[in-house]
């Protein structure tokens, strides 16, 4: 069982993987460091990984940025003819490939240890960005320093029908009254399952890796303990424009044991992050059940199952189970959400 209590460790997680080697099969760096870069981690789906090579390539920007591929997969016959074919094409490209697989997180980690620059774009294979994401994330970065974390609104496609899932009115709405206008989030957002949407996250290198790291340890939901941890110490932004694709598919986001642990990893971040403003047991409990379940409407997105077992094996009272309740819970997350137009 993870260990709660630690969640906001600096301990360094680059410890775990510093005996497993990531050489260079193809390309190689120019001796000018760039300012940007996009790290893009791959496991065994090439198709996937040349639509997100190509929105990389085609950024509308004048700032120089490298691409650099991690591969967790081992030896995969269609990403290396892939990556031969890219690097030799791309003078910015370069090609790791990992001795033994680390598993998503670690691969994270790895990609941040990897990472030349500063800033970096964390891209995954199943996603993409659109051509203005990087101009307008170095943007932000600029201007606000002080940031470990940018994220930024998205659009779904169902990469099995290749079919965008349209943009809800609510969000659409929101992006025209709040105009681009960034948004620091707060611990007390997450408290809410308010985070940094994880797909094309713009990371400070530096940040990152004196936080150590993400820690495998919370897995499924890693990435939101990670930067929950930032904006403890740091700041985090979620800058509300659409700029990137999130690819919904044959991927780790369908499993049933995910959308479970999901849920488990809001209410037990969610009780560390209550208890943290000073909360009692009880408001405690109350503020982790609700976050529970804002996980567990997100995740019938992907999965439309009974959770009930799930939340009864955290102790959560059966009035989390009511789909009256389940409702106000989903009006009140959308509320949460909407306070975010007027903050300055």
């Amino acid at each position: 069982m993870p260990n709660w209590q630690k969640w906001c460790s600096k301990d360094s997680n680059f410890e775990k993987i510093k005996n497993i080697k990531s050489g260079i099969i193809y390309g190689e760096f120019s001796e000018k460091i760039p300012e940007y870069s996009v790290l893009v981690i791959t496991y065994k789906r090439s198709d996937g990984l040349k639509k997100a090579l190509d929105s990389a390539l085609n950024q509308k920007t004048e700032y120089p940025y490298e691409i650099v591929v991690l591969d967790d997969s081992g030896f995969d016959d269609a990403t290396d003819k892939l990556m031969q074919q890219y690097s030799s094409q791309h003078k910015n490209i370069v090609y790791y490939r990992n001795e033994v697989n680390l598993g998503q997180y670690n691969n994270w980690n790895r990609a941040c240890e990897l990472c030349r620059t500063k800033w970096y774009c964390l891209l995954h294979d199943d996603d993409m960005m659109k051509p203005g994401y990087l101009e307008e994330m170095i943007k932000v970065s600029k201007k606000y320093d002080d940031v470990g974390l940018i994220g930024c609104y998205l659009e779904e496609i169902d990469t099995r029908r290749e079919k965008k899932k349209p943009i809800s009115l609510f969000v659409d709405t929101f992006i025209k009254l709040r105009g681009k206008k960034p948004i620091f989030l707060t611990m007390k957002d997450n408290l809410k399952n308010i985070f940094t949407l994880s797909c094309c996250l713009f990371i400070n290198k530096d940040k990152a890796y004196e936080l150590g790291g993400l820690d495998d340890e919370y897995y499924p939901s890693s990435d939101f303990v990670f930067s929950a941890k930032m904006n403890k110490y740091y700041k985090t932004i979620f800058y509300p424009s659409i700029l990137c694709y999130r690819g919904v598919g044959e991927n780790e986001s369908l499993k049933q044991s995910v959308c479970d642990g999901s849920i488990v990893c809001a209410y037990e971040l969610s009780m560390q992050l209550a208890k943290e403003h000073g909360f009692s047991q009880k408001k405690s409990k109350r503020k982790a059940s609700v976050a529970a379940v804002i996980a567990e409407i997100g995740v019938k997105g992907y999965n439309n199952v009974d959770y009930g077992e799930v939340k009864r094996g955290l102790g959560m009272k059966d009035i989390y189970n009511n789909k009256f309740i389940i409702f106000l819970i989903n009006l009140y997350s959308k509320f949460s959400w909407g306070t975010l137009l007027f903050r300055r």
